[in-house]
């Protein structure tokens, strides 16, 4: 089994949150001892002041899976560009041919 790995614009993440519960994922964001946040997703949404996404995922950690959230930015960087999330999509899979055709 082959993976793709798609970057997704963060304000998408949020409406395609139901089809990426489970996939793997890797933020740009870091947690408190600076390690980037990665693990498997399992909810996002617009933070009420709309300039970050919070999202819910479970991470490997210490020998175990573990609850977590993390916040990322919203809209785009300075230079224009999305911020954007790693996705890592099954090949062959609905969801990777529909990323591909958006």
């Amino acid at each position: 089994m082959s993976i793709r790995i798609r970057n997704i614009p963060n304000d998408d993440l949020v409406a395609l949150a139901p089809r990426l519960s489970g996939l793997y994922i890797q933020t740009g964001s870091t947690d408190h001892n600076g390690r980037l946040v990665s693990g498997n997703i399992l909810d996002a949404k617009v933070m009420d002041d709309g300039s970050r996404i919070a999202i819910k995922l479970t991470r490997y950690m210490n020998g175990q899976h573990v609850p977590d959230s993390i916040t990322v930015p919203a809209g785009t960087d300075p230079l224009g560009r999305p911020w954007h999330t790693a996705v890592h999509v099954r090949e062959g899979s609905d969801l990777l041919a529909a990323l591909e055709a958006a």
